[in-house]
């Protein structure tokens, strides 16, 4: 019979930043680095070392030492020192399925240029595991997982399982039972080396069905164990029953799978998501822990994926140079601030402002580079008009949708008209005069650009920043379309008007105020149906830390009903109606305070509720004028009816939920570390439905909601949380020791000050799958885009360009049409290493099938963009998602400034 060998796998898993900052952990870091290589020179035929699965150590280790270049390439070629494939251990919940989807690639792309990328899904420490992990790393082409948190005893009897992720698709799974830390500590005395034998090593062998143990030999940023070599030895001579190796991750899953072979061994099955608390924390409510940092995060994901990668894929096909390097290094910026602790915020005040640094210098970047993208199309356009608009639409399908933009508009009368010369609607919001300082730059600074000009009417006397409101309709798919402004006597320009109404409406939508509870009721015009009590702000305590909400003993809820209402404003356009309303919020300042009913201080919180034409989601947005901590307020909406299940978009699909946790009874009884609460993960919308009706609501906040109300019949949406310690002791859902460092003061997580939050709501007399909430929600997050030019723009207000001596792109054009599909799109991009463009798409719905009119010639490809699969269909099953690869034509643009 074969004896028990135990994996003893010397690791380190690296918080990048957490209470510390980020630059001590690279001084740490280059110093741990240093240490790795000298042990593994030094033990050349027994050590191994894991770094935590995540490339970008390595990257920040040679960017100080590009010197050690070779040697780290050798150890790695030879699987000894261990990275990949992540970029950065990111929280797999709290983040888009894009991000997860470049971090792996980005990691195992580094990580392999440096010599070998673990194949092995390693997640020593995330918050929970998402539903659809076993599909993404599948087509990578990783066919097993190693992870700690999310599923418990009760679930999991045996540390081996098969997974089946959200859409069927299993992979081989390894859970670290007591945690990756569970042999941080082994002793070298010999004595003190039999009590670890007996008390630590048979608990391993109690929840395994081989005979291979997998023992982790680390913890947080702890050093290698010089001293590994002999204590191995001494643990082979103490317990000849058993055998004791350094060994890998990838060592102990061959050799599970070679057990798993000989003996025949069936694994028991798990399916979904893994986000139970029963024996390790998974702090589901740190979705919406600092959600100014979660919103700008968010924002940044979908603005990247959704707006620029499109419109650079755009670009290129047009003859531009695709800007591979500047993407990456966005994408780069972006998973940093993913990394685990990173990406929950629970971290220090220090840390969370270089995130929010970091996050900020992303932006800013990514925004110039669309920016520069549309000015070298838009500049290519044959036209001779002084003032065009080059509108953009990032999606590969025609629509007809509300463009809001900031443009310099002359003084004068005028008229916008599409390059057929029929009249656009629009609406001006507001005016800035700001003619000093434009003029100035382009007739003083850049006068030769005035010296060339013949045209007189593009000098004008006076320049307002507008802030504009456009209808545009049938903006081609993947394309663009041309726009100008056109000098007319005696034509007034259109503006909102102030009226006064408690009353707004639009095709589809009329919505009121209502004057008892201070909420709104929304009527649905194509079918009759009305909603009240929709977009209730619900504020309530929060006695909690920067990981979970904890409900205080003694809560006191404080609603819109409760507030007092200080303005109603009203304002009707040609394309948009808008119903602001002001409320003040009577807060106490204490939890002590909300326990006595005691009011302290007063919160201003005025609701936006925005209808545009043509548009089927109600824009919400919420600004408030925070003056406490240690509360949460919520965006809440009645449903109507009881609801037993929630869905929400998940990693490419959708999930369905219960509203109550079937776990949640007794859950102290039952030995559970977390109460397993009823607050769940959206990436960008929540939604309730039954076979008549469907109500979503979209977020770019926290990306966290729950069903509440006694008869379970009320959405909310989290807009943000306020508390002031980074961990507590014995919270009431999380009882017991702190998950973070209780001397941790931090008061910029008590948002103090003025916050703004939008969100949308989309209501459907039909069920879920007939309903395209997916595809509504892409849209609401992927805006068009516009780019004006006018001849004094070209100044040092935008740096000045050599304008193309040639122009020969058409007023419009269309690269890509997806009008028949189904399947919602999740990315488009140029490939990394050929001249083909990606497209990713996945099934929205629960039920049905989803199908996608495919390019000609299209190849289905992994994630890693390379691997070719059999497949080439575009048929999806529930919660499947694939990645083609194809031309997408624009050759004879090819010649056009491609040194852009």
């Amino acid at each position: 019979m074969k004896k028990t060998t135990v994996h003893i796998v010397p690791h380190t898993h690296w918080d990048r930043e957490w209470y510390f900052q980020n630059t001590r952990a690279t001084v740490y870091l280059i110093s741990q680095v240093n240490e790795v290589i000298e042990t593994l020179q030094n033990h050349s035929k027994t050590y191994f070392y894991l770094f935590d699965a995540q490339s970008s150590l390595l990257e920040d280790y040679l960017r100080f030492y590009p010197e050690k270049k070779a040697v780290l390439r050798q150890l790695i070629s030879n699987h000894r020192l261990l990275f990949g494939p992540w970029y950065t251990q990111t929280d797999q919940l709290a983040i888009s399925q894009e991000s997860i989807v470049r971090n792996l690639y980005y990691g195992i792309d580094y990580a392999q240029a440096m010599g070998h990328s673990m194949k092995i899904g390693y997640c020593p420490d995330i918050f929970g595991q998402g539903g659809n992990l076993p599909q993404i790393y599948q087509k990578f082409g990783i066919h097993q997982v190693i992870f700690w948190r999310g599923i418990g005893n009760s679930k999991l009897a045996k540390t081996e399982f098969e997974w089946i992720g959200d859409d069927g698709t299993p992979i081989t799974a390894l859970q670290i039972p007591f945690g990756y830390f569970y042999g941080a500590n082994i002793p070298t005395d010999s004595v003190d080396l039999q009590g670890f034998v007996k008390t630590m090593i048979p608990k391993l062998e109690n929840r395994s069905q081989i005979t291979d143990l997998y023992l982790p030999n680390g913890f947080d940023q702890l050093p290698i164990n010089h001293h590994l070599e002999q204590i191995v030895a001494q643990l082979n001579q103490i317990d000849p029953a058993r055998v004791y190796q350094i060994s890998s991750p990838e060592k102990y899953m061959d050799s599970l799978q070679r057990d798993l072979k000989d003996h025949q061994v069936t694994l028991p099955k798990v399916y979904g998501e893994l986000t139970d608390g029963e024996d390790s924390r998974v702090h589901k409510s740190i979705y919406s822990t600092r959600a100014d940092l979660k919103q700008a995060n968010n924002q940044l994901e979908n603005f990247l994926v959704n707006v620029v990668e499109p419109l650079t894929t755009l670009g290129y096909s047009l003859g531009l140079r695709y800007p591979h390097s500047e993407l990456e290094f966005i994408w780069k910026k972006l998973l940093e601030n993913s990394a685990h602790d990173s990406i929950g915020n629970c971290n220090s005040d220090s840390t969370n402002f270089d995130i929010q640094a970091r996050n900020k210098i992303a932006t800013d970047f990514a925004q110039n580079l669309l920016e520069k993208t549309m000015r070298d199309i838009s500049s290519n356009i044959a036209q001779d008009n002084s003032y065009s608009f080059t509108v953009f639409n990032p999606l590969p399908y025609a629509r007809t949708t509300v463009l809001e933009a900031n443009l310099y508009l002359p003084d004068g009368s005028f008229s916008f008209l599409d390059d057929q010369g029929n009249s656009v609607p629009y609406e001006v919001l507001s005016q800035q005069d700001q003619s000093d300082y434009v003029l100035h730059q382009a007739e003083l600074l850049t006068p030769t650009m005035y010296r060339t000009d013949t045209n007189a009417s593009s000098t004008p006397k006076q320049v307002f920043y507008s802030h504009v409101r456009f209808l545009i309709k049938d903006i081609a798919g993947l394309g663009y379309q041309q726009f100008y402004l056109k000098p007319q006597k005696n034509l007034p320009l259109s503006y909102l008007k102030t009226v006064n109404s408690e009353k707004i409406s639009n095709q589809y939508y009329s919505v009121s105020f209502e004057p008892e509870t201070h909420a709104f009721t929304v009527h649905d015009n194509q079918n009759g149906k009305t909603h009240y009590h929709q977009f209730n702000l619900i504020d309530n305590g929060d006695a909690g830390d920067s990981y979970n909400y904890s409900p205080p003993e003694n809560d006191w809820l404080i609603s819109s009903k409760n507030a007092q209402v200080k303005k109603i404003e009203t304002k009707i356009g040609d394309i948009s109606q808008s119903l602001a309303v002001t409320l003040i919020f009577n807060l106490p300042d204490t939890l002590i305070r909300r326990a006595e009913h005691h009011v302290t201080d007063k919160m201003k919180a005025t609701v936006t509720v925005t209808l545009k034409a043509a548009e089927q989601v109600i824009g919400i947005n919420v600004r408030v004028d925070n003056p406490v901590s240690n509360h949460r307020l919520r965006l809440v909406s009645q449903l109507g009816d009881r609801t037993k299940s929630s869905i929400a978009d998940s990693l490419f699909g959708v999930v369905k939920r219960p509203v109550v946790d079937p776990n949640a009874t007794n859950w102290q009884i039952k030995g559970w570390v977390e109460k397993p609460t009823e607050i769940n993960p959206l990436q960008s919308f929540a939604a309730v439905s039954d076979n008549h009706q469907t109500v979503a609501g979209f977020t770019d906040g926290p990306r966290e909601y729950e069903i509440v109300g006694e008869n379970f019949d009320q959405l909310a949406l989290t807009i943000f949380r306020a508390n002031s310690q980074m961990g507590k002791t014995d919270l009431k859902y999380r009882p017991g020791r702190a998950s973070g460092e209780t001397i941790v003061a931090t008061p910029a997580a008590e948002l103090i000050g003025r916050l703004s939050f939008d969100f949308g709501f989309y209501y459907s007399q039909a069920a879920f799958d007939d309903s395209q909430v997916s595809k509504i929600a892409k849209e609401f997050y992927s805006p068009v885009q516009v780019y004006e030019l006018a001849p004094f723009l070209n100044s040092r207000i935008r740096f000045i360009r050599n304008e193309p001596e040639q122009k020969e792109l058409p007023t419009r054009i269309s690269l890509l049409d997806l009008k028949d599909s189904s399947a919602v799109v999740s990315a488009i991009k140029k490939a990394e290493e050929s001249d083909q463009v990606i497209l990713r798409c996945f099934n929205p719905f629960l039920l049905r099938k989803a199908t996608i009119k495919l390019p000609v010639k299209a190849t289905e490809v992994g994630l890693d963009e390379k691997t070719k699969s059999n497949l080439k269909e575009g048929n999806f099953d529930h919660n499947q998602f694939k990645t083609f690869k194809f031309d997408l034509g624009g050759d004879q643009f090819a010649h056009i400034r491609k040194a852009y």
